[in-house]
């Protein structure tokens, strides 16, 4: 497991935030009232006979029938909303009280009121956004009403889905809190759904990466809160910390009732505590991302690490591979050899005394190698402002103030000749499984969530429950095409996109890596092909490249970025001519992902084609492909095996691509055995993986 990507730095160690809570949390911070209950630890996974009981009722909340019976509802919802068009706003506003009180008082049924309560909510919506949800939009977010994991395809409004359900989430009274794939998609999504909520009377604020801390209580005041994963989490377990030291909402209002100064660093975050969360994205959310637990951290500071960490860089460049180490390429990792442990001995006088040990100078040595051969710049991280900056591998996107930890970090600032800061000291962690699992009420959305049904209803009792889409889609798929070499790759790639930009289709190309888009870009600028280049070095001008993408003749070449969350509207004519047409050059560790890229194309019945182009030298067949199924693929591609190697080749790779999903689910299944282990070994109550 890539294990310390989820790290990050601890803003203010030693004053520590307040823990916001639970349900019960107080609504204000300087309320004289009792802590917020925290959230309790989640139940153990049932085995056994349990597990057979458990895989069975997750059988039965999967019928058909479920889905028929909200797709009524949802069309009675929809005739409702139609029949309130005449409505004056001063009647609209009367009803909307009226739906609320019920919801308040009764927030699963209101009252036997539901259909009504998602009606008026639905004419409010066309009024304040000049939106009428569909019916299938209505059984979204009915789905989501009722805890469940509704998977709708792509572009079929998702955001107006989740707001539905959000704003009867607020009526109830208590905190919800909206959960995107990336920071850019919660600022956007709650702006853009921002006149809804205000006409509904519901509050609704956007938190993200680089809010300063006094903004935060305020913010997650508000009724609706839209967010990433690693932001909520983060806050909620800066405010378990802080509860443990003493900093608790009681407390801190004895203080101001008794005149004593309270730091403003020091006010609550999670002011109205954790009850409901929908899940956009929920597959990235919860499944993919959940291999890496969040940790918490501070610098702590460490003797002769700094030199030590160059003294064994400089010897990683002068070790051989195959007689002084040996790669693990499948466990991104390496096994030290006689000929590096002779080498590290005659090094041994050259390091400071407390890492001098032989297994901490292996360590070392093991950090710096790993570095070279599977943590690449411009793939994991870049280098900005000479810092290092991670990147998160499932969004492309920077995550300014996350660090590698077991000192893998110092490690690529040797590599890079940058200063060596000090290491981290874990304050507290909890893996995303762990978390999700303790709220109240939890339901969520994705285009690509059947395929992890089965995991989905084990670890968090989420049922799919699959959404008919309004129009039928029209994309098509084409053949996968592989290459044995990646040059040949991409000079296909360059002469697919030259093709379809003469015909004047607007093309979005897909890659996974900065220095994977930087290539597709010189390449077609050698070529004289204007493009649109969207990665994260060049991410300030996002929303303006992804407005404009659907533009005839437009080049996007774009990480994934542009994978999820991202609505491409074909500018007129397009659609005609044979919409957007997307080119996959390189396929992800998940085949889920690629699906989302895909999906890209071919919304609300808009005609487009995916195009797939890979080789056997792209990162998922060498570090997953046997190097003998490798080599027998390039010689019959060699040898022209013409349509049956093809399809051999493509079997091939998504083979491959199940044994990355493979390894990716036993690393969460071991992530969430280690905070099991820590709930029960930890003693105080909640503790959920938080560090002792």
């Amino acid at each position: 497991m890539s294990a310390t990507a989820g790290t990050l730095q601890h803003p203010l160690p030693g004053l520590l935030p307040l823990q916001g809570g639970g349900p019960q949390a107080a609504p204000h911070a300087d309320a004289l009232a009792d802590p917020p209950a925290r959230l309790p630890p989640p139940a153990r996974l049932p085995e056994g006979a349990d597990r057979l009981g458990d895989w069975l009722r997750g059988v039965i909340r999967r019928r058909p029938g479920h889905a028929r019976a909200l797709l009524r509802q949802a069309q009675a919802c929809a005739e409702a909303c139609v029949a309130l068009a005449p409505c004056d706003e001063a009647d609209l506003s009367q009803r909307l009280v009226a739906a609320r009180e019920a919801v308040r008082c009764d927030p699963l049924a209101a009252r036997g009121r539901l259909v009504e309560a998602f009606a008026v909510v639905g004419e409010a919506a066309f009024r304040a956004l000049g939106l009428r949800p569909y019916p299938v939009q209505f059984m979204g977010a009915l789905a989501l009403h009722h805890g469940w994991l509704a998977e709708m395809a792509t572009g079929e409004g998702k955001t107006l889905t989740v707001s539905l359900a959000a704003v009867l989430a607020a009526w109830s009274g208590r905190p919800c809190h909206v959960v995107t794939a990336n920071d850019y998609l919660a600022e956007r999504d709650a702006q853009h759904m921002r006149p809804l909520y205000e006409r509904c009377g519901v509050t609704v604020a956007a938190v993200f990466a680089g809010l300063e801390h006094p903004s935060r209580p305020e913010r997650y005041d508000s009724d609706v809160v839209y967010l990433t994963a690693k932001e909520l989490l983060a806050d909620h377990l800066r405010d378990q910390l802080a509860a443990r030291s003493g900093a608790d909402p009681g407390r801190l209002a004895l203080r101001r009732w008794l005149g004593v100064p309270v730091p403003q660093r020091m006010s609550v975050l999670l002011v109205r505590g954790l009850h409901t969360a929908i899940v956009d994205e929920a597959d990235n959310v919860l499944i993919d991302e959940a291999v890496t637990p969040l940790i918490l951290s501070a610098p702590r500071e460490s003797l002769g690490l700094t030199a030590a960490v160059r003294v064994v860089s400089a010897l990683a460049d002068a070790v051989v591979v195959g007689r002084d180490y040996e790669l693990l390429p499948r466990q991104r990792t390496v096994n030290i050899g006689q000929g590096g442990r002779r080498a590290l001995a005659a090094l041994a006088s050259a390091l400071p005394a407390v890492w001098r040990s032989e297994p901490r100078r292996e360590e070392l040595l093991r950090q710096a190698l790993t570095v070279r051969h599977f943590i690449r710049r411009d793939h994991q991280y870049l280098v900005d402002d000479g810092k290092i900056v991670l990147l998160d591998e499932f969004t492309g996107r920077m995550t300014p103030g996350r660090t590698l930890t077991a000192g893998l970090h110092q490690a690529v600032e040797a590599r890079e000749g940058l200063e060596v800061t000090d290491p981290s000291e874990s304050l507290g962690q909890m893996s995303f499984q762990s978390f999700f699992r303790r709220f109240p009420r939890l339901a969520g959305t994705s285009g690509t969530a059947r395929e992890a049904r089965g995991e989905l209803w084990r670890i968090y009792g989420l049922g799919v429950l699959p959404v008919p889409t309004h129009r039928p889609r029209l994309a098509r798929m084409e053949p996968v095409r592989v290459f044995e070499t990646a040059e040949c790759k991409w000079t296909a790639v360059v002469e697919l996109v030259e093709s379809l930009h003469r015909e004047g289709h607007p093309v979005l190309v897909g890659v996974r890596s900065v220095q994977a888009s930087q290539q597709v870009a010189d390449r077609l600028q050698a070529r004289g092909l204007p493009f649109w280049l969207l990665n994260a070095v060049r991410h300030a001008q996002e929303a303006d490249i992804v407005a404009h993408a659907g533009e005839p003749g437009r080049i996007t070449v774009a990480t994934n970025m542009a994978g999820r969350g991202t609505d491409i509207s074909l500018a007129p004519g397009v659609a005609q001519s044979g919409g957007l047409q997307v080119v996959i050059a390189e396929a992800n560790e998940s085949g889920r992902i690629d699906r989302q890229l895909a999906g890209r194309c071919g919304r609300q019945g808009d005609p487009g084609r995916v195009w797939t182009l890979l080789s056997l030298e792209d990162g998922l067949p060498e570090r997953f492909l046997w190097p003998a199924a490798r080599a027998t693929l390039s010689t019959m591609m060699r040898s022209g095996a013409g349509a049956r190697g093809q399809a051999m080749a493509a079997r091939s790779l998504r083979l491959a691509q199940w044994r990355a999903e493979a390894d990716a689910f036993a690393r969460r299944r071991s992530v969430l055995k280690n905070d099991d282990w820590l709930d029960q070994a930890l003693p105080f109550e909640g503790g959920g993986g938080l560090a002792a």
